[in-house]
């Protein structure tokens, strides 16, 4: 899957851009290989353990807080609304706003 399309948002991974609303949103390669994960499950709870397993292979040096850091990064540069913080679970790309 090249690219994903959740609401106004589109991943491609062809060229490792994030466009909201039709415009580019250049991110970091772990916080694009983050939101793609996100959009590729949207509207299902991504756990914590799943994401860490997927985008950092288990790497043991990785900090508890470093997919929250990741996660504020992507709503910062992109503006995304609808990523939602699951307390104590995870993270879910909702593809209405609650």
């Amino acid at each position: 899957m090249q690219v994903i399309t959740v609401n106004n948002i589109v991943v491609d991974s062809n060229c490792y851009l994030v466009f909201v609303d039709q415009e580019p949103k250049v991110l970091a390669r772990k916080e694009f290989e983050l939101i793609r994960l996100l959009a590729t499950y949207a509207d299902q709870v991504i756990t914590r353990k799943m994401i860490f397993s997927e985008i950092w292979e288990d790497n043991l040096h990785i900090g508890e807080r470093t997919i929250d850091v990741h996660i504020r990064k992507i709503r910062q540069k992109t503006g995304i609304k609808n990523i939602r913080t699951v307390k104590g679970v995870g993270y879910i790309l909702e593809r209405e706003l609650h």
